[in-house]
């Protein structure tokens, strides 16, 4: 039976022109130390939080040349929505997955000779390449191989039938959280010899993809980009950290004008009257200490409000915010709305972003990196955490 669509409860709204901004403004940064660098942006993590098919097709129509995933999953989920672009997957791949890779032309990090083989096989029954990226390890000893294992691994590849050794690649581990860039300084020299040294080893004339920069480092550094720019955060308009904001100003640049691209939605479903004296919310946690509106919000921790912002978080109806009361619930969450004259059943209600006054004036926001701070992390873990069942729907 075909069911008619209905609207939902809570829902995301993505701008387009906001990530054709910011996508504009990064690839201008890209440029600042001479060429035209592939521009690979990072669409794990559900795009983010901003949902990994429509973010992707946005990003593509705004210019960008790769996307990177973390896991064979996103890229199967990309190519069954039509994607071609080039996919690069940043994560794990067992051997199996390796070969899955290779089926459908995505190129992968390497630092493991079975997964290699795997996939090298893979390609020649298919009359394909198996195009790999050796992650270096250069101090986040976390993903990656050191220089000795990594001339080693790139000689591997060099010798595989069906393998072409790409890139090479590198994660800074101190970058955004500090003004302070020495460490990532070490990272790069690091980088750099063992980079130059897999190019003498191989005799290579023409150099690899080489790349290193995230948003933070593509900030600050151009020079870090060479033929790829690789970035994530920043496209979807959201700065790095503080730390990198300063840093840039200490650098003696303007910071560029990022414009954030996710509002998070829902609706008022219910309003009621609690005297003073009583209670909200599971634990009772809130009471009232005069006549209080409160308007029921149906959304909660399952759908990735997260319950540590029971009492301390707010919400916007018609552009002023309004506190949320006691507890967050895994499917609902209470506000105080008596001082919100704009509330009523149905009414729009901003949990993340910004939303414009009933006059249609310039209202309040609430940002990823306020929100951050109210439960104690990063923004990041903010906007992923929005779960993937909400619909995200592109808007201009």
């Amino acid at each position: 039976m075909n069911y008619p669509p209905l609207q939902p409860n809570t829902w995301i709204d993505v701008d387009r022109a906001a990530l054709a901004h910011n996508i504009a403004v990064l690839r201008t940064a890209s440029r600042r130390a001479g060429g035209e660098p592939i521009l690979c942006v990072m669409v794990k993590g559900n795009a983010y939080g901003h949902g990994l098919v429509p973010a992707a097709q946005a990003l593509l129509e705004a210019g960008v040349h790769w996307l990177a995933v973390h896991d064979i999953f996103e890229v199967r989920t990309l190519r069954d929505a039509g994607v071609t672009a080039p996919i690069y997957v940043v994560g794990y791949l067992s051997p199996e997955q390796a070969r899955a890779a290779v089926q459908m032309d995505a190129r992968f990090v390497l630092y493991d000779g079975l997964v290699l083989a795997a996939a090298a096989e893979m390609a020649r029954e298919l009359g394909k390449v198996a195009r790999v990226h050796v992650k270096l390890e250069t101090g986040n000893n976390r993903q990656g191989l050191r220089h000795d294992a990594a001339l080693a691994l790139c000689r591997e590849v060099a010798e595989t039938p069906g393998a072409l050794l790409e890139g090479l690649a590198t994660h800074f581990a101190d970058i955004e959280d500090t003004t302070d860039h020495r460490f990532a300084n070490s990272q790069l020299e690091r980088f750099r010899r063992t980079v130059d040294a897999i190019h003498a080893e191989l005799g290579l004339t023409e150099r690899l993809l080489v790349h290193a920069s995230n948003s933070a480092a593509l900030l600050l550094w151009p020079d870090v980009v060479g033929k790829m720019a690789r970035f994530g955060i920043a496209a979807y308009g959201l700065w790095p950290s503080k730390e990198t904001w300063l840093s840039v100003c200490q650098l003696g640049q303007t910071p560029v004008e990022l414009r954030p691209a996710l509002t998070w939605k829902t609706i008022v479903a219910q309003i009621h009257e609690v005297p003073a004296g009583e209670y909200v919310g599971y634990g009772r946690t809130w009471r009232a200490v005069r006549p209080t509106r409160v308007a029921v919000l149906p959304v909660g921790y399952y759908d990735g409000y997260d319950r540590g912002l029971s009492n301390v978080g707010k919400v916007l109806i018609g552009g002023v915010r309004a506190p949320v009361i006691g507890r967050i619930a895994m499917n609902m969450t209470m506000v105080d709305v008596t001082d919100s004259p704009a509330a009523r059943v149905g009414c729009e209600v901003v949990l993340l972003g910004s939303q414009r006054t009933a006059d249609d004036s310039d209202g309040e926001q609430v940002s990823a990196d306020e929100m951050a701070a109210w439960l104690g992390t990063i923004h990041y873990e903010v906007v992923t955490r929005i779960a993937e069942r909400i619909e995200r729907r592109l808007v201009s």
